[in-house]
């Protein structure tokens, strides 16, 4: 998601899922960003009657989905960043994000320049459960001087375009894996997959084995394997047990080109095994034609 970042881990039978970062989380990797730019000592508080009124014309803008008058109140490199509004646009879009209220809370200027927090109640469709979800948090943005010294707006670490694909799934011996969300950064893409074992056996999945991720122009892509929660996935990294009749919906980060445009996409999910079963088998997802 834009705002949400989705770690959904959810696992076992049919009972609720477990969604272990969008009910508790908004925006983190924002908030990471924005400490690393702004990391210097303070040096005044309070937003600037121009600053404020920027700051508000972007937020009534997401409120209301004016996506392009949202767009051009971001900071050059920011636009550069997602190179159009209907990129922008995509990664709301995705997730059927909606800012439902806000209030603007304070503010800390820094020699970089100002980060406001902001106080937002969300709505946006849970990936993990496929139904909606709300969240409150506190949002940070940076507002730093444009053109002529006016103020504009970073909202950086997110994706610069996003989608939920309408069908991008596959299925080998009754265990289904669909992807659910799609998300490109500057050099990965991560995709939420949901993970479910309709056999009468147990199936193990261990997906950072041999599976690969693999575009039009036949170029093959791997998952990215680090310590970092954020881009690995540890449940599937250990390997992730599936009973009869269980799902789990986590995600799977590739490292790719830093500006992935692919003209389709092809998934192959790889180890599984069935308990009993002589040999692994793999899931093949696919082809998907992301939208240009």
């Amino acid at each position: 998601m834009r705002r949400i970042q989705p770690r959904l881990r959810a696992a076992g039978t049919r009972a609720p899922l477990r969604n272990n970062a969008a009910s508790a989380f908004l925006r983190g990797s924002a908030a990471v960003v924005l400490l690393l730019l702004f990391a210097t000592a303070p040096v005044g508080a309070a937003l600037t009657p121009p600053q404020r009124t920027v700051l508000k014309a972007y937020l009534d803008a997401l409120s209301h989905g004016r996506y392009a008058a949202a767009y051009a109140l971001l900071s050059a490199d920011e636009r550069r960043y997602y190179g159009s509004v209907d990129h922008f646009m995509s990664v709301y879009t995705a997730d059927r994000f909606a800012l439902r209220s806000y209030t603007i809370l304070g503010s800390e200027t820094v020699r970089a320049g100002t980060v406001a927090v902001v106080s937002e109640r969300v709505s946006f469709i849970d990936h993990a459960h496929e139904r909606a979800a709300a969240v409150s948090a506190k949002v940070p943005y940076a507002l730093v001087s444009g053109p002529g010294g006016t103020p504009v707006i970073r909202d950086p670490g997110h994706p610069w375009r996003a989608y939920a694909p309408a069908a991008f799934a596959g299925e080998t011996g009754n265990v289904h894996a669909s992807v659910r969300k799609i998300s490109f950064f500057t050099g990965r893409v991560e995709l939420i997959v949901n993970f479910q074992n309709y056999s009468a056996t147990a199936v193990t999945l261990l997906p950072y084995g041999r599976s690969i991720l693999r575009d039009a122009s036949g170029h093959v892509y791997h998952p990215i394997a680090t310590r970092l929660g954020s881009l690995t996935d540890k449940t599937l990294y250990t390997g992730l047990r599936l009973p009869s009749s269980g799902q789990y919906t986590g995600f799977l980060t590739f490292a790719t080109p830093d500006r992935f445009t692919p003209l389709h996409l092809r998934l192959t999910i790889a180890p599984a095994l069935a308990d009993g079963a002589d040999a692994p088998f793999s899931v093949e997802l696919g082809p998907y034609a992301p939208p240009a």
